[in-house]
């Protein structure tokens, strides 16, 4: 196959990201490839893959559009003409094993262990290097903040928890391959924060609003005969709520605790007398962008690294 019918064959796929890669490639560059689901992934892998391989290594990473898109590159590739280490594959696992779902699997195919790579990331060592670096709280000793790291950790548990029942909802609309934007469904309408600790309505009456609000804004009709009972117990078991809350909530939660304590540093850290003064303005529509590289890489994604670019530039290293 010549490289202008795999050009063509590119362009009737409507994946322009797939067409640009073939009008990039080149055998002889030191460059390595991949592609992604959203136009964020690139901010978290981008940083993860650069700290990983040689210097004097590249990499070009492509926002497919969605999981299906990034699944049917992989599956039009010829792979009698690329080399599978050099070009990889990042997706989701959303809620896969508890639809249940089968899970993509080849060598060069990276699916995270929980819902997404924000999940792997919003953890206690993000939540002290975002307060250090990003709200300016380096000057406070490290019991200090450390005691601000364990209200974060005490409050994502609360968080998740009282996520379950949006979740469940969610496992029930995907069961159903309910067409639902989740996307509508703001944090800021279920909690809010006070002094770093969450704000949110546990009553009956505070339930089923919940429940009218995430059917409206996504998009979805109520279906009063579904098995919300069972649903949640899915979540519940095993801890599976920790691991398959959506991503994106997730990081909500963090960015929000970390604004939340910055503008009561004052009650929170007994010696701070004034607020920090923050340089960065940060916020949900740019928290992506600014600590994409503050988290440490998740153990199973090194591992992928390992197994794939970077035994393929140690390879050609070797040549």
């Amino acid at each position: 196959m010549g490289m202008l019918q795999i050009h063509a064959e590119a362009l009737s796929t409507k994946i322009s990201c797939y067409h640009e890669f073939l009008s990039r490639y080149s055998k002889i560059t030191k460059v390595i490839y991949g592609f992604v689901e959203g136009k964020d992934d690139p901010c978290f892998y981008q940083g993860f893959i650069e700290h990983n391989i040689h210097e004097d290594w590249e990499v070009e990473l492509w926002a497919a559009g969605n999981k299906h898109n990034v699944l049917r590159i992989h599956r039009d590739i010829d792979w009698r003409r690329f080399p599978k280490k050099r070009i990889c594959f990042f997706v989701d696992h959303d809620l896969m094993s508890l639809i249940p779902e089968k899970a993509p699997k080849d060598s060069n195919i990276f699916v995270t262990d929980k819902y997404s790579i924000e999940n792997s990331i919003t953890t206690r060592g993000t939540c002290k290097r975002v307060l250090r670096e990003i709200f300016e709280m380096s000057k406070y000793s490290h019991e200090e903040i450390d005691t601000l790291c364990g209200l974060f950790e005490q409050q994502f548990e609360l968080f998740l928890k009282a996520m379950i029942p949006v979740m469940a909802w969610i496992l029930i609309w995907r069961r159903k391959s309910e067409k639902a934007n989740l996307s509508n469904i703001k944090m800021s309408k279920l909690f809010s924060f006070n002094n770093g600790n969450l704000v949110f309505d546990s009553s009956k009456e505070g339930y089923e609003k919940i429940v009218r609000y995430i059917h409206k804004s996504a998009g979805v009709c109520i279906d009063t005969s579904a098995d919300i009972s069972q649903a949640k117990s899915t979540f519940k078991k095993s801890a599976n709520y920790r691991k398959f809350t959506r991503g994106k909530y997730v990081l909500w939660f963090l960015i929000e605790f970390c604004i939340s304590v910055h503008k009561n540093a004052v009650n929170l850290i007994a010696s701070c007398v004034t607020i920090p003064k923050v340089h960065i303005s940060i916020s949900q529509s740019n928290a992506i962008k600014i600590i994409g590289n503050l988290p440490r890489i998740p153990s199973n994604l090194k591992i992928f690294l390992s197994k794939n670019y970077i035994s393929y530039i140690n390879l050609k290293s070797a040549e």
